[in-house]
């Protein structure tokens, strides 16, 4: 009997029952749009093995509710990583069965290509580190928006020598509350090594003027928040420093390397660069 292929749903489909923990995988992988088996168990299944998502991703793939999809390797398909995205049937349970008014999913949301997939996982584990975090610090994370709700509503800035405002569309915008009632609010950007220098300076540019415009306070209550651009590696996050320090980006603009933060450093530990500091430094100063 010839092997069924990775990316091939049973016919008819194996039985399954809908557990609690099957309706937080659909959730969650509704708000990230795109996961591996790896960030689900990281979220979600800390107290089993490997095995145990693994068969319930199955199952809600092969029911409909979540799609597979493969990012390239250089073992091709076989041995690809696979990515999960919310099925339509997962959209109908969420609304029939989780209570949610709407799902803003459409089937043309999962077309999309590597590029974007590798973005957005790139992001979602960094905001995973983030989420863990915060559950292990007992901190209120009190927002979370990602690029795709971002994008649909923006502002422009108008900045001294760029002869069009400049969008400001974050890769993410979150808030976290601290011990004392302080509220820290962070713009992300995910840099995957793919941006000149010129284009990454535009961006710094329009984060300072939005600051000082004052357009960031109306819509985001804040004018003291920090940008955070998470990158592969040391030497890509020094490369950005000093292109963002060139053009007079200090303290507000922090670099990090993707493998550094992970949930027992990511807010606590010196492990983000700061434009115009010399040395490594904590995301948070708890309790001061």
């Amino acid at each position: 009997m010839p092997r069924r292929k990775r990316f091939e749903r049973q016919d008819p489909p194996p039985p399954m029952v809908m557990t609690e923990r099957d309706s937080h995988i659909l959730e969650t992988v509704y708000h990230y749009r795109a996961l591996t088996q790896t960030h689900i168990q990281r979220l979600l299944f800390t107290d089993t093995s490997a095995t145990v998502p693994q068969r319930r991703l199955s199952l809600l793939y092969h029911n409909g509710y979540l799609e597979r999809q493969a990012l390239p390797s250089i073992g091709g398909v076989v041995t690809s990583p696979i990515v999960y995205l919310l099925d339509r049937r997962g959209g109908e349970y969420l609304i029939q069965q989780r209570g949610y008014d709407e799902v803003r999913w459409k089937r043309s949301d999962n077309q999309v290509g590597h590029e974007f997939i590798e973005h957005r996982l790139m992001m979602n584990s960094f905001r995973i580190e983030v989420v863990l975090a915060c559950q292990r610090l007992g901190l209120p994370l009190l927002d979370w928006q990602d690029d795709t709700t971002l994008s649909q509503d923006y502002d422009r800035v108008v900045v001294a020598g760029h002869k069009q405002p400049i969008p400001i569309v974050p890769d993410g915008y979150f808030a976290i509350q601290l011990p004392n009632g302080d509220k820290n609010h962070f713009f992300l950007e995910i840099d995957r090594g793919k941006m000149e220098s010129k284009r990454f300076q535009r961006k710094v540019a329009g984060y300072i003027s939005y600051a000082h415009s004052g357009q960031s306070e109306r819509r985001f209550n804040t004018r003291k928040f920090r940008v955070l651009t998470v990158v592969l590696s040391a030497v890509r996050a020094a490369n950005l420093q000093q292109a963002t320090e060139k053009i007079g980006g200090q303290q507000r603009f922090w670099f990090g390397v993707l493998d550094a933060l992970h949930a027992e450093a990511v807010l606590t530990e010196a492990v983000w660069s700061v434009a115009g500091r010399p040395a490594l430094a904590p995301l948070l100063k708890i309790g001061e």
